[in-house]
């Protein structure tokens, strides 16, 4: 009797230990934007600036624009803060658009430049960010659970791209 005790003891604490495990992977496996980017951000950090490169998905061309202001890239990142990402293995090159983005966001840390973070927007649903602050795994595949509005992310860079001019 005691050895069955034992046994069904032992299923019990093992079922307990999977049904928490499981959760606690899965929930990993979700973030947000904000998460991933502007939370390792410490108060004493500074935007100092933003590049946004436009390439051509087929021709290979390359269209640059940098903002400078912090006021206006903190506004830019709000606007993806909320965006609800999966960690992915590899992203799905089904849904390519004509173009995609690469934004290098270049902070301001106690004083010395460092390149913070590198965020390519391929399409509406995919997107990898490096974080250079990390010191593993800084590259991270994502695919963007919600639709991403993709056409905002367009009239910025033709906005900025005209004043520029």
């Amino acid at each position: 009797m005691n050895r069955k005790r034992k046994l069904i003891l032992g299923i019990v604490i093992l079922l307990a230990l999977v049904a928490t495990a499981i959760p606690v992977y899965i929930s990993q496996q979700h973030t947000t934007f904000r998460a991933e980017v502007t939370d390792h951000m410490t108060m004493l950090d500074k935007f100092d600036r933003l590049e946004i490169t436009r390439f051509s998905s087929t021709s290979g061309d390359r269209e640059e624009v940098t903002i400078k202001d912090a006021e206006e890239i903190q506004d830019i990142l709000k606007d993806y803060k909320d965006i609800e990402l999966k960690k992915i293995k590899q992203r799905d090159t089904e849904r390519e658009s004509p173009y995609y983005y690469e934004w290098r966001l270049m902070i301001n840390k106690e004083e010395r430049e460092i390149h913070g973070f590198g965020i390519t927007l391929y399409n509406k649903h995919s997107m990898t960010i490096y974080n250079g602050n990390d010191t593993r795994d800084k590259l991270q595949e994502y695919k963007v659970s919600q639709d991403m509005n993709w056409y905002k992310m367009e009239r910025l860079f033709a906005g900025i791209k005209e004043e520029e001019s």
